[in-house]
């Protein structure tokens, strides 16, 4: 998927590092905006990301998996040179 008309800022297969929790994942799937359900955005989202923007997919280096808001990631350092 070509990143000029993208609006999310990963793709699909790219290594990510997450801001405030400090683990490695691998992006498994975007969404163009939040898809979950109010009451996991209220319990587990304590930084409350914006629900308009992109959220992703993660696979979590111990093999689970979790949903991130595009703002708490970051590219990976030391894979994504």
């Amino acid at each position: 998927m070509p990143h000029s008309t993208s609006k999310h800022k990963f793709a699909f297969g790219q290594q990510v590092h997450h801001k405030l929790f400090d683990y490695y994942g691998v992006i498994v799937a975007v969404d163009t905006c939040y898809k979950g359900d109010d009451q996991w955005y209220e319990m587990v989202a304590r930084s409350r990301p914006p629900k308009e923007k992109p959220w992703y997919h993660v696979k979590k280096a111990d093999g689970s998996q979790t949903y991130v808001a595009e703002r708490n990631l970051e590219i990976n350092p030391v894979t994504n040179n």
